[in-house]
């Protein structure tokens, strides 16, 4: 089994050589991808080359992003002949030793991605906000509950991913990729890792508000295609049953679209709406439909308070959902 660390980056030299020398000592051969960088990443790397001879470097003229990178990064270690690349960020937020356990856990099968501790001391909102959101989209598109969607550090059968093509860049890629993965019918598995956040002085991040639009739109997109596209995508088998924070998430989802969609339209319109979306969306056809048929009955009963209605409404449908979705956490936790 012949296994590659795949190490994409950009301006992150301050940390890229410690990270490199780990994966060597750790018995990796290394392929460096410079996104574009301008701060003399590629001339430190063929520096570095010169004395270790399973190091190769391939050089992107302009910054394209991480997808990108990961995608070039592949291509270079099917030429080389490699069956598997393990995706290390250059930030030094990936322990070596959490690398060499995903290599161990190499399937031909299957993607295996690191999952982090989201209740670690130190874990910025943002990254914990950005995980629980593509958490419950992966869900919702998908019907597989992943622990930590936007984990880098990841273990790819190069002959199993070359099937799949992504159409997001940067960022998104990581995420678009899971979701066309789970719909070609290969496996996600996860290995817990351990959280490292490096001091906010110290911290390199080029993820901007950019990315999170980027990351919506793709979404947005995904799902266009799952409710409106009957072209079949599979599931493994795996069904919203599997609980996690992600499945009590999309019930609580299901039960706001539900209510919103009842107290805005007869119940005759919102039923097979929302019974259409929850089922192609994986989330509960039942709780859907009974929360709007109660919103669209408590919209009738308080048509007296006219402007009012509305407002009051919504309030009610959002405690409702946040009330379903804690009744979920209590059912997941027996």
């Amino acid at each position: 089994m012949r296994v590659v660390a795949v190490v994409p980056t950009y301006r992150n030299l301050q940390t890229l050589p410690d990270v490199v020398s780990g994966l060597v000592e750790a018995g990796f051969p290394v392929i460096v991808v410079d996104d574009g960088s301008c701060d003399g990443t590629s001339d430190w790397v063929e520096r570095w080359r010169e004395t270790h001879a399973e190091c190769w470097l391939v050089r992107l003229a302009i910054n394209r992003g991480k997808g990108a990178a990961l995608e070039a990064g592949f291509e270079k270690a099917r030429d080389l002949g490699f069956e598997f690349a393990v995706s290390v960020d250059s930030d030094g937020q990936h322990l070596i030793e959490d690398a060499v356990r995903l290599r161990a856990a190499a399937r031909s099968n299957a993607v295996i991605i690191g999952a982090r501790d989201e209740g670690a001391v130190g874990y910025p909102f943002r990254s914990r906000l950005g995980r629980r959101l593509w958490a419950l989209g992966i869900r919702a598109l998908t019907g597989v509950g992943i622990a930590d969607p936007i984990c880098g550090l990841r273990t790819y059968p190069l002959e199993l991913t070359s099937r799949i093509r992504c159409v997001g860049g940067r960022f998104t890629w990581e995420e678009e990729f899971l979701v066309r993965l789970v719909w070609a019918g290969i496996a996600v598995e996860s290995v817990p890792i351990t959280t490292v956040y490096l001091p906010l002085e110290k911290r390199v991040s080029h993820y901007s508000l950019w990315d999170w639009v980027d990351s919506f739109r793709m979404f947005l997109w995904l799902a266009c295609r799952r409710v409106f596209v009957l072209k079949s995508t599979g599931t493994l088998g795996v069904s919203t049953s599997t609980r996690d924070r992600s499945w009590r998430w999309l019930i609580g989802a299901a039960c706001f679209v539900g209510g919103v969609f009842g107290a805005l339209s007869p119940w005759w319109i919102a039923c097979p709406v929302i019974a259409w979306l929850a089922w192609r969306l994986h989330a509960s056809v039942i709780v859907g439909v009974t929360s709007a048929l109660l919103a669209s009955a408590a919209s009738i009963a308080l048509s007296p308070l006219g402007p009012l209605r509305e407002p009051l409404l919504l309030l009610a449908v959002g405690c409702l959902a946040v009330l379903v979705t804690k009744s979920a956490r209590f059912l997941d936790s027996n």
